[in-house]
């Protein structure tokens, strides 16, 4: 009975949910914005990331214990974390570059021990300073800008124009505790 109940819970959070991302009708065209993503492209992304660390954790019994996160965005995908030795780390990006809907890889893998709990936390929290910068700032959609931090090297990813590209690299910057920026952008011009 209790089953029945949570699937009947979860039923009714995923129609609220997808009747709230469903567009009303209107008579004014669609226009095309060119940085955003669909629906499918965000779902197609996640599906990609559970995906990837999934393959990777499989392929080697080093890997089972190693930490690994891949993010994608609209089909590139970024490998961060630790792993045990270097050719973990190109099984890894193999792994990656096989999975259905990856364009291209990205392995920024370190070999190395895992990152500790406290390393971790700072990486959060350069992320979180990283974002409030950027929704700070006007002119610009921040929640184009995907920002991913790990032993305080900050990534960014998104689809975006080079000279936004250059606003969120300038607005990190600014961020205290960052070792280095990568740009892992998709230009759309």
């Amino acid at each position: 009975m209790l089953t029945r109940s949570l699937k009947l819970i979860t039923l009714s959070a995923c129609l609220v949910w997808a009747s709230a991302c469903t567009p009303g009708l209107s008579n004014k065209p669609v226009s095309d914005n060119k940085g955003s993503r669909s629906l499918g492209t965000l779902y197609n992304d996640q599906l990609i990331e559970t995906t990837t660390v999934d393959a990777i954790l499989r392929a080697n019994p080093l890997l089972e214990t190693a930490h690994v996160a891949a993010i994608s965005v609209n089909g590139i995908v970024l490998l961060i974390g630790q792993v045990p030795s270097e050719d973990t780390k190109t099984i890894a990006g193999g792994k990656a570059r096989k999975v259905s809907n990856v364009r291209k890889v990205h392995n920024e893998l370190l070999v190395s021990g895992a990152s500790s709990y406290v390393v971790r936390t700072n990486d959060t929290l350069i992320t979180t300073k990283v974002k409030a910068r950027m929704v700070g700032e006007t002119g610009f959609p921040a929640t184009r800008v995907k920002v991913v931090t790990e032993n305080g090297v900050v990534y960014l990813m998104g689809l975006v124009t080079q000279a936004e590209g250059e606003w969120a690299v300038r607005v990190a910057s600014n961020a205290s505790g960052i070792q280095r920026i990568v740009k892992v952008f998709e230009y759309i011009d």
